[in-house]
């Protein structure tokens, strides 16, 4: 067959020159042609956190704000929801790369696999699969109750409610949702075999098929994810393109910020960043956000002064403030390896999807396989034998059931995009092209281990060391391995599966072969040698208690030590939430833009004389 012999780029041009027959819809805010020497809040990075900031607070007119994005304009491929593998590893991808592990990723070369970040307008919500999971109550109870003051579930769950805009009645209408956000959230449309399969298999081993965001959390998931009429919903679509026009919002991307200007007493003033080769210096009256990610935002933070001191000293860095930037880092860990075929269920990803009758689908009538959450049907929120907290509604793992396996994408993207050695992909995919094949992603939810972030060197082009340091604690491996079986439990032993032929591949990895397959041993042999982080990275700035020496910000985000400078993203995070991290994210957002707006008895006062004499940058468009 033609797609089998093609690869990644030939198939983004070719969804390229299909996309361009859709109407115009904008994805992506115009951008600004120039900016000025002041502001009163300066935003770096206009990911999922900052393009809510941005928005929010422009709202008040007499409030100036610069918003400074790294990434240049965004790839229209991101707009396709099943699309975002082929978004990975391209120009709206960092393509950072972990550290090498020293208890996992044997099976890599150089023990290390792809960390996917997003680089423009949106961030990593031009990425993601688009899963609207909120997470647990305890998560957040827990982490007001460990000094995050005001932030537990009944002080955040309002600002859910205030981002979201739910298009699914049966979900909308049934008392945990709203309907008059900015954050488009639906239901994918497609009904098939694989997804009747996920939702009849609930029962049979013990849970619930519901609305994971609604009483409860524990069970299995009718997906949401957010996308607008058939299209992914970045935060730049859902914030920045309605705010796009206001005089008080300055966006600038291909803008990247190299520090935090910082004077002798202490105070943010400023940043200063490149853009086109030259170097600015742009104050900020009020405040400085750092929104840049949980890659990015320590990463300034420790070329601007502010982080451990032995580890700045070594670099030569004048210390600012004495913070343990970079500590915390922790995501999702999971496994890429367990499949399945099933002879009577078709997959989505990637053959099918890109099929003559599901593109004319998507195009005309917006149903069929392209709206799909990138190939996720269903989720599963689960206890393993080890969780303690299971009387609290605070499942530990989570399964992604995945319409398609790498043996289904013909491209190979999602190959390359988690990092699969070609002969893995040989020995054990290679065999099954051509037939219906399905995978499990199960992830590890409240991770033990903790890694660091540190600096490569003083030179901001060079990406950081992120070392996510998997399975320090073994208790980790042990409940990876607990969902796994749970996950071949599911194809082996219920009626629902294998009413659609349902078995696991019989090949086994590389690297355990001496092991009997799908055995305990051969099961934590897979998932020490091919760990897969489910692309949410956290905590490297973390929040809680002011005199915690463990937290580089307090509850209203301030980062310690520093006046005029917050931290407003998923590094704040104490711990990951019960699920992926996106909507939690913008959660914190919009938290965070009435925090900033309560600050400021001045945004409703616009005069200001000095304006006139502000100079202004501006520069042509490459």
């Amino acid at each position: 067959m033609f797609f089998d012999s093609i690869g990644p780029d030939v198939t983004r041009a070719l969804l390229h020159l299909y996309f361009i027959t859709f109407p115009y819809v904008p994805y992506q805010p115009e951008v600004s042609n120039y900016f000025d020497e002041e502001y009163d809040y300066i935003i770096v990075g206009g990911g999922s956190a900052g393009s809510v900031l941005a928005s929010r607070l422009s709202e008040d007119p007499c409030v100036k704000i610069l918003l400074l994005e790294a990434g240049g304009d965004v790839d229209s491929l991101t707009e396709i929801p099943v699309a975002a593998f082929l978004t990975q590893l391209t120009d709206n991808d960092w393509k950072y790369l972990s550290a090498p592990q020293i208890n996992a990723g044997g099976g890599y070369p150089t023990r290390r696999f792809p960390v996917p970040r997003g680089k423009g307008l949106g961030g990593s919500s031009l990425l993601n699969c688009m899963l609207y999971v909120r997470g647990c109550k305890a998560d957040y109870d827990n982490w007001a109750q460990n000094g995050a003051t005001g932030w537990s579930w009944d002080d955040v769950y309002p600002y859910f409610l205030k981002a979201e805009n739910n298009t699914d009645p049966e979900i909308a209408n049934n008392g945990y949702h709203s309907t008059s956000g900015y954050l488009t959230v639906s239901t994918p449309p497609e009904n098939n075999a694989f997804k009747d399969a996920i939702a009849a298999s609930a029962q049979e081993v013990g849970y619930e098929y519901r609305d994971i965001n609604g009483e409860r959390h524990t069970g299995f998931a009718k997906v949401q994810g957010t996308i607008r009429d058939g299209r992914r919903c970045s935060t730049a679509k859902a914030y920045l393109v309605p705010a796009e026009n206001r005089d008080n919002l300055h966006i600038v991307n291909e803008a990247f910020v190299l520090k935090v200007l910082i004077n002798k007493n202490k105070e943010a003033y400023g940043v200063r960043f490149k853009k086109d080769g030259d170097v600015y210096d742009i104050r900020a009256r009020k405040e400085v956000i750092m929104s840049a990610g949980s890659i990015n935002s320590p990463q300034i933070l420790m070329l601007s002064g502010i982080g451990p001191r032995a580890h700045l000293e070594n670099l030569g860095i004048k210390v600012i403030a004495d913070l343990p930037v970079g500590n915390n880092l922790h995501d999702h860990v999971g496994n890429i390896m367990l499949n399945f075929e099933a002879e009577h269920a078709k997959p989505t990803f990637l053959r099918r999807a890109m099929s003559p009758s599901n593109l004319f689908a998507y195009r005309f009538k917006e149903t069929g396989a392209d709206i799909s959450l990138s190939g996720v049907e269903g989720m599963a929120f689960l206890n393993t034998k080890y969780n303690e907290e299971s009387n609290l509604d605070w499942p530990d793992v989570q399964i992604h059931f995945v319409s398609g396996s790498p043996a289904t994408d013909f491209t190979q993207s999602f190959k390359e995009s988690v990092g699969m050695p070609e002969e893995v992909y040989e020995k054990v995919y290679v065999p099954y092209l051509g037939k219906n094949t399905f995978t499990f992603f199960p992830v590890l939810l409240r991770p033990k281990s903790r890694g660091t972030l540190r600096l490569n060197s003083t030179n901001p082009d060079e990406y950081p060391l992120i070392d996510f340091n998997l399975f320090d604690d073994e208790s980790d491996l042990d409940k990876v391995v607990d969902v796994m079986k749970q996950c071949i439990n599911l194809v082996t032993n219920t009626n629902a599966f294998k009413k659609i032929g349902a078995k696991m591949f019989t090949i086994k990895a590389p690297a355990c072969e001496e092991h009997e397959i799908y055995s305990d041993a051969y099961l934590r042999c897979v998932a020490k040698n091919y760990p897969f982080n489910i692309y949410h990275p956290s905590g490297t700035c973390k929040m809680g208690a002011a005199g915690d020496d463990t937290t580089v910000v307090d509850p209203q985000l301030k980062v310690k030590g520093i006046k005029n400078l917050r931290v407003i993203d998923a590094s704040v995070l104490p711990n990951i939430p019960t699920g992926n991290t996106n909507a939690p994210v913008i959660m914190i957002a919009e938290k965070a833009s009435d925090m900033i707006k309560n600050d400021n008895p001045d945004r409703t006062r616009c005069f200001r004389g000095d304006d006139a004499r502000i100079k202004r940058n501006r520069w042509k468009r490459k």
